[in-house]
């Protein structure tokens, strides 16, 4: 009866250390992941504002035919 026991005992031991050696590696995976700079300038949002300036330009323009 005390060796079931003993057992039962490391048995749940071991899975809260595992479950505990797992949420802390996640919890410290998701504070220090950082996005490479490359990817961090490509994923900048877009500006929906136009330029109106560069329609002013083009009409100034000059064609030769």
């Amino acid at each position: 009866m005390d060796e079931d026991r003993d057992i039962l005992l490391i048995a749940v031991f071991t899975t809260l250390t595992i479950l505990l050696w797992v949420f802390f590696e996640l919890v410290q995976t998701t504070k220090t992941s950082t996005v490479a700079q490359p990817l961090q300038k490509a994923v900048l949002p877009l500006s929906s504002k136009i330029n109106t300036n560069i329609f002013d330009q083009l009409e100034t323009k000059k064609t030769f035919d």
